[in-house]
């Protein structure tokens, strides 16, 4: 449905949740690497406090009104589209006792978090900035301490030729100074102005319900731009490598492929199937032949963004069988492209996709981020219609799609001897 020019609001009715849960998406296009920390700085100031309640403390005293209500902001990368997201979780007013209405109040919470955030005389306020910014900086320094995270980083730099896809959707440490209160509050009103609104319900609820309790929310109209969502590069010829020394007791060894499947096209669903056979889950050829079988990884596996185009490969291994693993990989890939898959495998593999995606249906931030994902494709597809086509993937669709799957750079952080 559409709220006004630039937002639109999605409603999931379902009697599945005794809650109501809230969605709302900031959406937009980026063009410069510091705005990726900005909107992550946003997020934490605009859900810590707010005018009306000005500290922390204040915000959950009133989630606490709410009978135990549950909020909070976050930020997500979709290809090139990125979102500063609002989510409130609140009883369903049929498991109260007397008269409520706390869809109505969860929306008038939410109004005074996105609306009213403490901003005076244009600039955010000088205390409460200066903590966030320090949490922040904290927090973008700590990722580097995980180095399984660390090393899929520094393999997406390698890979990525777009600076802005380099850069984590939480942003980076060295950009954290170059903001200020009076620049964030300039990012803040633009956002609130210009970015594209996506507005999700999910719960037991009426349209009618819902749109009395949106009202509470008020948005100006906004030119409706039509995002660039999907990414995709160009393989290169020569594969990028870089190696690089640290004291870890466990090296890490990436690899990262270009894989030009569609988002929207069938071939997604093979795509999400070779996946699976590849690297994504227990019954997969590297889970058995590179972990199990031949030991010779802590961990192996794979995973793909589709948004993006891009399939990777991450392993725990000792650094001396950096070559062995290699190798071994590679051929988990030919094996594929080969057509070399046991068709009762495949059928186990896809038995689990499809059990895994239905299991989901009963998580309502699932259905969140499913209807976001719908509304940013603008294209929606059943449960019934996703399990029948990942039913129908035969191996020489998953062949297919491991023909195309281009190595283009491997990262290898090694825990071995130090180089000389």
């Amino acid at each position: 449905m559409k709220i006004s020019n630039g937002v639109d609001l999605t409603l999931k009715p379902t009697k599945k949740f005794k809650t109501n849960r809230i969605l709302v998406s900031f959406t937009t296009n980026i063009s410069t690497p510091q705005e990726i920390t900005a909107r992550t700085l946003l997020a934490d100031l605009l859900e810590s406090t707010c005018q009306k309640w000005p500290t922390q403390r204040d915000v959950a005293m009133k989630l606490s009104d709410l009978y135990g209500a549950s909020f909070g902001t976050s930020v997500s990368r979709y290809g090139q589209v990125y979102g500063i997201n609002f989510i409130i979780n609140v009883v369903n007013d049929n498991f109260l006792p007397g008269q409520t209405n706390l869809l109505q109040e969860a929306f008038a919470f939410l109004r005074e978090l996105i609306f009213a955030p403490q901003i005076k005389n244009g600039q955010f306020d000088s205390e409460i900035f200066g903590i966030q910014k320090s949490n922040l900086k904290d927090y973008l320094h700590s990722l580097t301490d995980n180095k399984q995270g660390k090393a899929l980083t520094k393999m997406n730099a390698l890979y990525f030729r777009d600076q802005l896809q380099q850069i984590p959707p939480v942003g980076q440490a060295d950009d954290v100074a170059s903001l200020d209160e009076f620049k964030l509050a300039e990012y803040y009103q633009k956002m609130l102005n210009e970015d594209q609104v996506q507005i999700v319900v999910s719960g037991d609820v009426t349209e009618t319900q819902v749109k009395e309790a949106v009202a509470e929310l008020p948005f100006a109209a906004r030119q409706v731009k039509p995002l660039t969502l999907l990414y995709s590069q160009q393989s290169e010829h020569e594969i990028r490598i870089r190696n690089e020394y640290e004291k870890v007791s466990q090296s890490k060894l990436n690899l990262a492929y270009n894989l030009p499947v569609e988002l929207n096209s069938a071939k997604r669903y093979a795509a999400m199937v070779f996946n699976e056979a590849f690297g994504g889950s227990a019954l997969s050829l590297l889970f058995q032949n590179v972990r199990e079988k031949n030991s010779l990884a802590y961990y192996a596996e794979s995973d793909l963004d589709l948004f993006r185009q891009e399939l990777w490969v991450q392993t725990g291994i000792q650094a001396q069988n950096k070559d062995q693993v290699l190798r071994l990989v590679n051929e988990q890939l030919k094996q594929l492209q080969a057509g070399q898959l046991d068709a009762g495998l495949l059928e186990k593999i896809k038995l689990g996709l499809i059990n895994s995606y239905i299991s989901r249906t009963d998580n309502q931030s699932t259905a969140l981020s499913r209807a976001l994902s719908s509304r940013l494709l603008g294209k929606e597809v059943s449960e019934s219609e996703w399990v029948a086509q990942v039913a129908a993937v035969q191996v020489a669709d998953v062949a297919q799609i491991a023909q195309g799957a281009d190595l283009q750079a491997v990262y290898f952080l090694s825990g071995g001897d130090e180089p000389a």
